[in-house]
C-alpha cells in the first residue's frame, strides 16, 4: 500500500467556543490528503508517503524527487518539496508498480453522490449514507468547497440526518442542509416504505447537482 499526505500548519481561524484561545493551535500541525494547498503560488511543502513497500518513488508531474526505502521503524517517508500544481504521485517498487496520485482542484464545478449501500430499510436503524463531494470539471476533490448543500429525496424515503465531521460546527444534525467541510457532507437516508425506488439529490448554488438511486427493501 501508499498513501501521501502533506503535512502543514493549518490556518487560524476566528474562534467558535467559549474558552477558546487561538494560541493554542501556534505548534500544532495539520496532515492533508490533497495536493491543493491554500497558496497556489511557489512554496515548499512538507510531503508524508505511508507505505510497506521496500522503495517508493516521489514524482511531481513525472519529475522524480528521489526515491527512498523503508525506514526501520517502517514510518513515514518525507520529502521537501517545492510546490507546483499538478500531480503528485507516490510508485511502489512492487511487481504491480501500486501508486497514489494527487491532483491540483480546480474550481468547484459538481457534486458527486455515492451510496454506501442501494438498498435501504424502512425500520429506525435502517439508514443508509449518502455521501456528497464537490468536485472540479476533471472529478477532484475541492478541499476547500464549503458550500451549503442541500439534500433531497424523492420516493419513498426521507433524510433523517446531516453531518461533515466538523467538530467546530454548530449546525444541527437533523436538517436537510449542510456546509461541505473538505468538501465533503453526507446525509443519513432511510425508506418510508419497504418497497419502491427512490432518488436522492445534493444541490448547491453554482454547482451542478448530484444524484444517486437508491431502493426500499433488504437487497
Amino acid at each position: 500500500m501508499v498513501h501521501i499526505a502533506r503535512r502543514t500548519k493549518p490556518t487560524p481561524k476566528a474562534p467558535t467556543d467559549p474558552g477558546y484561545e487561538l494560541q493554542q493551535m501556534g505548534d500544532e500541525e495539520t496532515v492533508f490528503a490533497d495536493w491543493t494547498p491554500e497558496s497556489l503560488a511557489p512554496h515548499e511543502e512538507n510531503v508524508e508517503v505511508y507505505s510497506n513497500c521496500q522503495s517508493v518513488d516521489l514524482l511531481l508531474n513525472g519529475q522524480s524527487l528521489g526515491a527512498k526505502v523503508i525506514n526501520a521503524d517502517a514510518s513515514a517517508r518525507t520529502w521537501k518539496v517545492a510546490f507546483a500544481p499538478g500531480k503528485l504521485r507516490a510508485v511502489c517498487d512492487d511487481a504491480a508498480k501500486t501508486s497514489e496520485t494527487l491532483t491540483t482542484a480546480g474550481k468547484p464545478d459538481h457534486i458527486v453522490l455515492t451510496a454506501a449501500s442501494h438498498h435501504v430499510g424502512s425500520g429506525f436503524d435502517d439508514v443508509v449514507q449518502v455521501r456528497a463531494v464537490v468536485v472540479d470539471a476533471s472529478g477532484v476533490r475541492v478541499p476547500r468547497a464549503s458550500q451549503e448543500l442541500t439534500f433531497a429525496v424523492s420516493g419513498p424515503g426521507e433524510i433523517v440526518a446531516v453531518d461533515n465531521s466538523d467538530i467546530a460546527s454548530h449546525e444541527p444534525f437533523q436538517a436537510k442542509t449542510r456546509r461541505a467541510y473538505d468538501g465533503i457532507a453526507v446525509a443519513y437516508v432511510r425508506a418510508t416504505s419497504k418497497t419502491g425506488a427512490l432518488r436522492v439529490t445534493a444541490s448547491a448554488d453554482g454547482l451542478q447537482s448530484g444524484i444517486v438511486n437508491l431502493r426500499a427493501g433488504e437487497k
